[in-house]
């Protein structure tokens, strides 16, 4: 008993005994009381902030405040005590840890990038060599991949984004950076509408956030899908962290465990790739 009761209460359950019926029960993420700050990825955001409104509905004593910045936000914060949990759509780098020492990063999912045009563009498959040659400024006009005689209007994430560092990791193959003269957004959500609102436009965001307002063109033949970015057939497939400084305790440990769960997992493949497939 006293074995179960360790381990099921350091995963957020709450364990009772009924020495009549000799039986235990197990009751999972209730009973969590105080305060809970997370902030970082706006990638993860939203995720985030579903699994918290779950976990404020069930425990009422317990309140969870999710914020954006990035991801580097989410690595600063963490290790300066901001944020009890720090969101990070990628891995940690060395430079990571040696500026923030101390930082144990817990992956909780995965996530596709996707290339994103205005729906009106007529450019609908782009090799890997032209997503690199776009974005890194050698190509400068949609006619050179089929499309119009017309400028490209490329667009990025601020410097301390998540997305940004893995797309350069994946599609640029750290061969290269996004052109100096992109014009930045600070969130995906910014990416995608100044794409929707402009016609010669190209930028990049989390799969998760893709829907009809913008296109995204097939990849060397392979279309921007959660199936294919679980099969690794699609190109740009990033891990999603979050990150505390040391080994987690308390709500923040019952946070991450309530993440990786079957409930959790369940959040996740809503709109990213779950650890494992779901049943």
């Amino acid at each position: 008993m006293v074995p179960l009761r360790f381990v099921s209460e350091a995963l957020g359950a709450e364990v009772s005994y009924s020495a009549s019926a000799k039986t235990v029960t197990i009751t999972y993420f209730t009973n969590m009381t105080g305060t809970l700050k997370i902030g970082g990825s706006t990638t993860i955001q939203p995720l985030a902030q579903a699994a918290a409104d779950k976990l404020m509905a069930r425990n009422k004593g317990l309140s969870i405040t999710i914020a954006g910045g990035g991801s580097g936000e989410g690595i600063k914060g963490a290790h300066a005590g901001t944020f009890n949990i720090g969101n990070v759509s990628r891995d940690l780098e060395k430079s990571d840890t040696d500026t923030y020492p101390g930082l144990i990063s817990h992956t909780i999912g995965y996530d596709g990038i996707v290339v994103i045009v205005n729906t009106n563009n007529p450019v609908s498959d782009l090799t890997k060599e032209q997503v690199f040659d776009i974005f890194t400024g050698k190509i400068k006009n949609w006619k050179e991949v089929g499309g119009s005689d017309a400028a490209i209007f490329v667009q990025t994430r601020e410097a301390s984004s998540g997305t940004l560092t893995a797309f350069e990791e994946l599609a640029l193959e750290k061969k290269g950076t996004v052109l100096a003269t992109a014009t930045p957004h600070t969130s995906n959500g910014l990416m995608k509408q100044a794409v929707a609102q402009n016609g010669n436009a190209i930028g990049f965001l989390s799969m998760g956030y893709l829907d009809k307002t913008v296109k995204a063109p097939k990849i060397a033949g392979i279309e921007a899908t959660q199936a294919n970015a679980l099969s690794k057939a699609w190109p740009y497939v990033r891990t999603l962290n979050v990150v505390t400084k040391g080994t987690p305790s308390g709500l923040a440990a019952q946070f991450i465990n309530f993440l990786k769960s079957f409930e959790g997992q369940l959040l996740v493949s809503e709109d990213y790739l779950p650890l494992k497939a779901q049943d």
